[in-house]
């Protein structure tokens, strides 16, 4: 026996083979659901899901505008993420093998994460969904102490929301499903290039400014990574001055 047959073996014997994602890490072309993929930063997203050889479905509403997405080879679900049901749908009959949340609320509710996770990781986690990421905010639930006396308190709603994204990152992280949380802060416009430097952090303090498309590649970079499991991240990226209001 070789030696490395045999430390395969005494690994399996003692049952501390290396921790990992199952088989789906090493297929070369992992199964990724969408949410918000029609978006700005969505978009992009699927745009680098797609080039690093991932299968993409996107879940749109009706009314969704997928120009964003024009000539891309990406299968589309139509449903409602408040509406469990269609939810269920997207995820039953198919492998999904990753879940990527790149939604952005518009609307005013503030218990939109609070009423979509938990029909939506039911749904993930009865179709085997090895891993969740979720693009968040800086300063969601308790994360907001760390930012006092910047003067959003003069933006109006930001606390509701922030408190409601903060229950969102609890109900994933309490969902059994390995998950991936990446907080952005001020975001450039989406035609702004990607700086390249921008990295993941896990220091919660951190407050930059990033661009989408930076954002789209640490996405990619996560996409069933061991080092990217269970992890809570903030974008840092020095490179960017702070954009102009309105921007």
């Amino acid at each position: 026996m070789t030696r490395r047959w045999l430390a395969i073996f005494l690994l399996g014997l003692c049952g501390c083979a290396a921790a990992g994602f199952s088989d789906a890490a090493g297929r070369s072309h992992p199964r990724v659901l969408v949410l918000g993929g029609t978006g700005q930063l969505g978009g992009l997203v699927v745009r680098e899901l797609l080039a690093s050889g991932a299968r993409v479905v996107v879940l749109v509403r009706p009314s969704s505008d997928r120009s964003t997405l024009a000539g891309l080879t990406v299968d589309f679900v139509t449903g409602d993420l408040l509406v469990a049901d269609d939810v269920a749908r997207a995820l039953r009959g198919r492998r999904v093998d990753v879940v990527v949340s790149a939604v952005r609320v518009d609307d005013g509710d503030f218990h939109f994460y609070a009423k979509m996770m938990p029909p939506l990781l039911k749904a993930a986690r009865a179709a085997g969904v090895q891993q969740f990421i979720h693009h968040g905010a800086v300063g969601a639930g308790d994360n907001v102490k760390k930012f006092s006396g910047l003067g959003w308190e003069r933006v109006p709603g930001i606390f509701e929301r922030l408190k409601d994204q903060g229950e969102g990152e609890r109900l994933l992280r309490e969902s059994g499903i390995h998950y991936t949380i990446i907080r952005n802060a001020r975001l450039y416009p989406v035609e702004q290039p990607p700086t390249g430097v921008a990295r993941l952090t896990e220091d919660d303090t951190v407050l930059t400014p990033m661009t989408r498309a930076d954002l789209a590649r640490l996405t990619r970079e996560c996409l069933l990574a061991d080092a990217c499991r269970d992890k809570t991240y903030h974008v840092r990226d020095d490179s960017l001055a702070w954009p102009a209001t309105g921007r």
